[in-house]
Order: structure tokens, then sequence, then C-alpha cells
């Protein structure tokens, strides 16, 4: 009985953390709910306990006080886990990416705020041929309060930088970020060397997968998982049944950072209504789609990433 009371609390906390990873804008203060988890359709990937589980997390950027489902989402990632094979893939959607809603072609920031969690996933499959089975949207406190549980996290840059806020010197090579720091790479974009959402959704997997080796290295210390976990349950709410969480988390344990494969989908930039966007390149996107949706790996199709 302690085996499964311990297992289940490092699965619910490694959910937590990796959606946690996503979140790039912060607001002023506390939300109501910091994290979210809405099932797509019937979710049979989950109740199933087999295959292919892709989970949607996007990071919200609402405001003080306001629900997560308010705010437009400035990261967005799908994760895909192989639950036979503990392979994984992390597919990045540039925020700005224009794409064909209900009411007319927007943002898809701005899909969150304006269609709710089965309007992003929808406009997602219409982009990569993927459905994915969750929904999961973070606010910035949940972020905040889980990386300082974890901990430092190290970080592998292909690109020296500093970041927009805080200063922070950003190395070619391994980084080691505390909380505050973490926050400040994920949320940099106009002083990357190419000022483009490209490479800071490339620089969230590379967090993701910081995170990720962290809660790998350190599960075993002691009262290590217990803090995290309760850092991040105080915010959570779902529709999922308690078993579907489990089958849910229990997936993302299996997850080992060296067999992850990650892609960003890429574009054109221009203008609409005086803002600025990117025009999916929808080829590309297919093809990422189509190579993954089987085995949750890449073997080709993807130009750019962080892999």
């Amino acid at each position: 009985m302690r085996g499964s009371a311990r297992w289940l609390r490092r699965v619910t906390t490694l959910v937590a953390v990796l959606t946690g990873a996503a979140l790039v804008v912060p607001a002023a203060s506390v939300h109501p709910t910091s994290i979210s988890l809405t099932t797509i359709g019937t979710a049979k990937a989950v109740d199933a306990g087999d295959g292919i589980v892709w989970v949607l997390a996007l990071g919200s950027e609402a405001a003080a006080g306001d629900d997560v489902m308010t705010g437009l989402t400035d990261a967005i990632q799908l994760i895909g886990v192989h639950l036979d094979t503990g392979r994984a893939v992390a597919i990045g959607l540039p925020r700005d990416l224009y794409v064909e809603m209900s009411d007319g072609r927007a943002r898809l920031n701005t899909a969150l705020r304006d269609e709710g969690p089965e309007g992003v996933a929808r406009e997602v499959d219409d982009l990569l041929g993927i459905e994915p089975d969750v929904v999961v949207v973070t606010g910035f406190e949940g972020f905040l309060s889980m990386m300082g549980a974890v901990g430092d996290v190290r970080v592998d840059s292909p690109l020296a930088f500093t970041t927009e806020e805080g200063d922070v010197q950003v190395r070619r090579g391994p980084n080691t970020f505390d909380p505050d720091e973490a926050l400040y790479y994920a949320r940099t974009r106009e002083t990357l060397p190419d000022g483009s959402d490209f490479e800071r959704a490339a620089n969230h997997q590379r967090l993701l997968l910081g995170v990720l080796e962290r809660l790998r290295d350190a599960e075993d210390e002691a009262g290590f998982m217990e803090a995290v976990t309760l850092s991040a349950l105080g915010g959570l709410q779902t529709d999922m049944s308690p078993a579907q969480v489990y089958r849910l988390v229990q997936a993302l344990t299996t997850v080992d950072p060296g067999r992850t494969d990650a892609c960003i989908i890429v574009g054109t930039f221009g203008v609409e209504n005086g803002a600025s966007v990117v025009y999916p390149d929808t080829d590309q996107a297919r093809a990422v789609g189509q190579d993954a949706q089987d085995d949750a790996r890449l073997q080709g199709g993807c130009r750019d990433g962080a892999g």
C-alpha cells in the first residue's frame, strides 16, 4: 500500500510540473485555478492505458484573479507519450500561427480565450492531424510554485543570449537556472538571436526536458516528491476521473529524456489587421503529424526544433 501511494505521488507530480513548464507570461497575483485538465472526446487512449496519449499543454496569460481559461496562450506544446515504449515527442506551435477558427482566421493564441480547450484541440487537430486526448492549461502561480519545489534545473542551450528580464546570461551549452531564471529564460523572445517565437518555443521544450531530468534525478530524495506534489495540487481543476488522472500521469513518468524527439512548426511572417502573424507551413505540419502519430517518434519531416 505504501508503494502504491508513493507511485501516485510521483506520477501526479510529474504531470503537474511538465504542464507547468509550458507557462511563459505571468500575471501579477494568484489565479483561482492554476492548472486545468480537460478531456477531449472520449479520451480513449487515456482510458485504455496503452498506445499513445496526446497531451496539449498550454500556458495561460490570464489576468490576476481571472480563470486561466480566459487568457491568451503564449506557450503551446503537443506532447505524445507512447505507453508501450516510453518514447515521447513534443511538437511546438508558435503563438502567432494564423489559423482558420469558427469565426474566421485568427492567431492560435486566441483560441483558448475564444473557443475553450476543445477549440484549441480542434485547431491543433486541423493543423497536425492529431487530436489531443487531454488539454492542460497552466497559470503563472502554478509554474513558480512548482519550480520553487523542484529547485535548480539544467538546460542545454545552442545559443548565447541575455534574457529580457533579470539579465540572465544564457551560455551556449549547459546552464543551471533557479526558478526565477527559468521563468526569465522561458519568457524571452526579443533578445534571442532571431527574435522569433520559433526559438522561444524550442526553449520551452529545452526547459521541459531539464525539469524532467531534475525530477528523475531527485525522485528518491526524502520529501522531494511530496513537496513538489503539494505545490502543484492546490490549484488543480479537472473533469477527469481519478482513474484517468492516474493513467495519464503514469504514462508521463515513463518518459526518458534521452528518447524524446522535438520539433517546432514553422511558417512565414506576415501582418493581419495590424498584428504580426505566422502563416503556417501546412505541408511541414501535416508531415510532422503523420510521422509522429503512430509511434511518438520523428524520423523525418521536421525542419526546426529543440532536438
